[in-house]
């Protein structure tokens, strides 16, 4: 019981910091990959990663945060936009350490790729994802 408290805690924590940021990320008027980057948003590395590009707001871990192994945040939620440069949706991460098989509205959570250094995410698409 003692051990169930804490992991409830954490995971309620994410849910929490989640959806705060998915009401951000849905309410930024960026719609467009140049509008995102003209807005300040962190879009590193520019290059296609399962066919999109990634964006983070200023202040949220980006895509090349975690690939430096820089990125220690619960969660984190990108906007995601296809290889024209159109808006996609959202993208949330859950790290891989806090992760207990939560629901994913639209896929499966899939995990972010292994080779990138710990502590590593899964990611769950929050509109039609084909790699």
């Amino acid at each position: 019981m003692r051990r169930t408290l804490p992991f409830a805690a954490s995971v309620a924590a994410i849910l929490i910091t989640t959806i705060a940021l998915a009401g951000a990320v849905s309410g930024a008027s960026s719609r467009t990959l140049s509008q995102a980057q003209a807005a300040g948003w962190d879009c590193n590395p520019l290059i296609l990663i399962g066919g999109h590009f990634h964006c983070s707001p200023q202040g949220v871990p980006s895509v090349q945060d975690i690939i430096d192994g820089t990125a220690t945040s619960p969660s984190v939620v990108h906007q995601v936009y296809r290889a024209d440069g159109t808006f996609a949706g959202t993208e949330t991460l859950i790290r891989a350490d806090l992760f207990a098989g939560q629901p994913c509205p639209t896929d499966v959570w899939l995990p972010v790729p292994p080779w990138l250094p710990s502590p590593t995410y899964y990611a769950c698409h929050h509109f039609s994802f084909t790699p």
